[in-house]
């Protein structure tokens, strides 16, 4: 539901953006699917953060003063946006203009050598929480998710 609403805000497909990075329309729902059984669970998007703190805990301080609460609602904002950015355009401002500029070194500095264990905190995270995760699941969201990250990097 949340990728559906995101997707009529930013009604795109990938065919009418050939700028961007291609990644096919099989590849990237298979990984909004599996974004979706995983907002069924709950606890998905606060046991990402224990899971990203325990991976990186250089992380951690940076949320000391964070309501995590509302945090998870902007993670979970923000996610759907990285599962959507391969299919827009690549013209500015992209759907994650603001997420990056937030992340930048003009607001948070959040330093870009973080998005790594972020992704790989997120994967793992989805595979304990999508019933139906698999190699094929995995790949699909590191496809997904690779411009969305590369973009934000760009932008630190």
């Amino acid at each position: 539901m949340l990728i559906a609403t995101l997707a009529q805000m930013h009604p795109y497909s990938l065919m009418e953006q050939p700028g961007n990075t291609m990644v096919d329309r099989g590849t990237i729902d298979l990984a909004k699917a599996s974004y979706e059984r995983c907002c069924l669970t709950p606890d998905f998007l606060h046991a990402f953060y224990r899971t990203f703190f325990r991976n990186c805990p250089e992380a951690e301080p940076m949320f000391a003063n964070t309501d995590l609460d509302g945090q998870t609602r902007l993670l979970r904002h923000a996610i759907g946006l990285l599962l959507l950015f391969p299919t827009h355009s690549d013209e500015e401002p992209s759907i994650l203009a603001r997420v990056a500029e937030r992340h930048s070194r003009r607001d948070l500095d959040v330093d870009p050598a973080l998005y790594d264990p972020f992704i790989d905190s997120l994967i793992e995270t989805v595979g304990a929480h999508d019933p139906e995760f698999s190699p094929d699941v995995e790949g699909a969201w590191r496809a997904t998710v690779a411009s969305g990250v590369a973009y934000m990097r760009s932008k630190y």
